[in-house]
């Protein structure tokens, strides 16, 4: 793999960069049930958006392996910010629309703000572009987002029309705030201020221009632009759940020498602490591991224009969905360690564990996708989608 870039070492700087302005909109985020426009401008000219936008849209065009590390390092030190941060890093779709169609997101201005969404809704042809309408559920950071990319599936009467490889036509839409409406439906008890709402589109038209087949080349060969655009994208959530989980371990540690336990001693002295502290620490590295090794293969393979094989895409699924089982085991117990600090509003380990656990429920890292891995170690197809 090539040494870092300029962007990957912009990118590393982030966390610490916005790390106070992070922590001081904590509270008012919370409150908002979003991030306040003064901190999502922030994030934004700081670049923390811009992970994988090319290098000529202003962007900082990184690695994978970067982008993961900067979520993580972003989940320590707020789980609903590094959420967002994630979800906005929809920047790679410069290099998969035309030139006429990025131009009209990416204008020579500040940074658009993206917000995207997995599910599909349903498009059909016009002249000129399409017509989508659709409902995406749990859409993060959406109030503060310009540009909605949803996927979408174009039909051919009540069947998804075809490709000339043969394939359904699925492509990235990007629909204008102003074609959207938002429903308020994120009452939860985690992640309050990701403001993960529901979006509706009703018969939107959408220009040929700004759509892109999402199993078409993109259109830049470098590197973060040879990758399935998946694999770009799919990971994030769970490289920043890990890092919540790292940091209410750091927070256990951080607990245990100063409080005092009914048993004698503080609880930094009960062999029963110290025990379950080291094995779930120990979990929770190897994991990391696992997954970071998966990503360095993944930039490797694409450093020398390889294939990213489906024993790769099958071994970054075991990864995800392993470290979100070693990080929920781990977070319960750095909550159960706390005794009753854990239970208190305000407090550290409370908030990490609210917000991890709303994190780790993610399908990305659903525990099923072990099941199309082993299938793939078998020699058999996965049978799931996004693999």
């Amino acid at each position: 793999m090539s040494d870092t870039t300029p962007g990957d070492t912009r990118a590393l700087a982030l966390p610490n960069l916005l790390k106070e302005a992070i922590e001081s909109a904590r509270d008012e985020a919370g409150e908002l049930g979003r991030l306040p426009g003064h901190l999502v401008a922030e994030l934004r000219d700081a670049g923390a958006f811009s992970l994988f936008t090319p290098a000529e849209y202003g962007g900082l065009e990184v690695s994978l392996t970067t982008a993961l590390t900067v979520y993580e390092r972003l989940g320590r030190i707020d789980t609903s910010v590094a959420w967002v941060v994630w979800n906005a890093n929809f920047g790679f779709t410069a290099a998969m629309l035309g030139e006429a169609g990025a131009a009209k997101v990416w204008t020579g201005g500040p940074e658009p703000v993206l917000a995207n969404a997995g599910q599909p809704g349903k498009a059909v042809a016009v002249d000129g572009g399409y017509r989508l309408s659709g409902q995406w559920n749990i859409v993060s950071g959406i109030e503060a987002a310009e540009w909605f990319v949803p996927l979408g599936v174009v039909l051919d009467g009540e069947q998804p029309a075809m490709t000339e490889a043969g394939k359904p036509d699925v492509r990235l839409f990007h629909v204008r705030q102003d074609q959207l409406k938002i429903e308020h439906t994120w009452d939860v008890s985690g992640l309050l201020a990701t403001g993960s709402h529901r979006v509706v589109v009703e018969d939107a038209f959408v220009p040929a221009e700004l759509t892109a087949n999402i199993d078409e080349p993109l259109r830049l060969d470098r590197p973060t632009y040879r990758l399935n655009p998946i694999l770009l994208v799919f990971a994030g959530c769970t490289a920043v759940a890990l890092g919540t989980v790292e940091e209410a371990i750091d927070e256990l540690v951080a607990l245990a020498p100063g409080k005092t336990t009914p048993f004698g001693g503080p609880l930094a002295e009960q062999p029963h602490v110290q025990e379950t502290l080291a094995r779930h620490e120990a979990a929770v590295k190897a994991a990391r591991l696992f997954l970071f090794d998966v990503a360095r293969r993944i930039d490797e393979t694409a450093e020398r224009a390889g294939e990213t094989t489906l024993d790769l895409h099958a071994d970054l699924h075991s990864a995800m969905a392993h470290a979100a089982a070693v990080g929920r085991d781990a977070l319960v117990a750095m909550y159960r360690l706390g005794s009753s600090t854990s239970l208190y509003r305000g407090n550290t380990l409370e908030r990490l564990h609210r917000d991890g656990m709303v994190a780790l429920q993610h399908v990305n890292q659903a525990p099923e996708f072990f099941g199309g891995s082993g299938r793939v170690r078998l020699g058999l197809e996965p049978g799931l989608p996004l693999f």
